[in-house]
């Protein structure tokens, strides 16, 4: 046998985007793959195994950004994140992390193309902890939208 023994626990997700118009209550769903990044998974193991220092493997932040680089498992940071806000519901449902962010009508409003979560020792200040997860959208958020992010990672 020459498999090893962690090749078979895949951290993986999905997240569901949902944009709603606040002027005519229409909204618009995308579900998109969702990359889970090499350090997110090695802040994962590491809060797994009782690393409590900079909070180790616990997501905080959502953020948007603007840049059109395909996310890579190798990717630290968005490509050029402009906007960054509290996860605001966490939740577990069996081996399923489920995270949700709301974007209110004044924000991150532009061209948005890439999301991700960050941990550990993120702050507000963008680029700052753990890139967790990545992904690409190709939208156009304006001040009549709002915008929530329903992030699921099953270990698994």
């Amino acid at each position: 046998m020459d498999e090893k023994l962690n090749d078979k626990i895949i951290p993986e997700g999905k997240v569901e985007l949902i944009f709603r118009n606040v002027k005519t209550g229409i909204e618009d769903r995308y579900l998109v793959n969702n990359l889970v990044t090499s350090a997110g998974k090695a802040s994962m193991a590491d809060g797994l195994r009782g690393t409590t220092a900079s909070n180790k493997g616990i997501i905080t932040y959502c953020a948007l950004g603007t840049d059109l680089t395909a996310p890579e498992v190798t990717d630290t940071v968005l490509g050029a994140e402009i906007f960054r806000k509290l996860v605001s519901v966490r939740s577990v449902s069996g081996n399923v992390a489920l995270f949700e962010t709301f974007f209110s009508i004044e924000e991150a409003n532009g061209e948005l193309k890439e999301a991700g979560l960050f941990g550990d020792s993120a702050t507000s200040t963008a680029d700052s902890g753990t890139l967790f997860c990545h992904l690409a959208i190709s939208r156009t958020k304006t001040s009549s939208d709002t915008l929530t992010l329903r992030w699921s990672v099953s270990i698994g």
